[in-house]
């Protein structure tokens, strides 16, 4: 008795440990989402405003947006409120942005 008791629990761990490996590998549980700040680090605010200094803040086209989306995840800055005061302060409509380049596997939210 006291050996299938321990078998089933030792089957059970497994499987807990399984599903937390595999929620890791795919982000950490959460669809892969980034990691979301409220303020960006001097330097990544300097990488934010060095990838949009490419851009027209006032004529985005949908493949600039999602040039611009797709350099800041390749530079790994964070995203949240610090992302979009960078966008705001170098002259940039961050919602606009988001909206042109939803990110990917994620539906666009109006």
């Amino acid at each position: 008795m006291k050996k299938k008791i321990l078998i089933i629990a030792l089957i059970g761990l497994i499987t807990i440990s399984f599903n937390s490996l595999m929620a890791q590998a795919q982000g950490g549980g959460r669809g892969g989402q980034q990691e979301q700040v409220d303020e960006l680090t001097e330097t990544q605010t300097k990488t934010v405003n060095n990838i949009l200094s490419k851009y027209d803040s006032k004529s985005i086209s949908e493949s600039d947006a999602k040039a611009i989306m797709e350099a800041i995840r390749d530079a790994k800055v964070p995203g949240g409120k610090g992302v979009e005061t960078a966008f705001k302060n170098a002259g940039f409509n961050f919602e606009e942005v988001r909206k042109l380049a939803p990110r990917p596997g994620r539906p666009n939210r109006n």
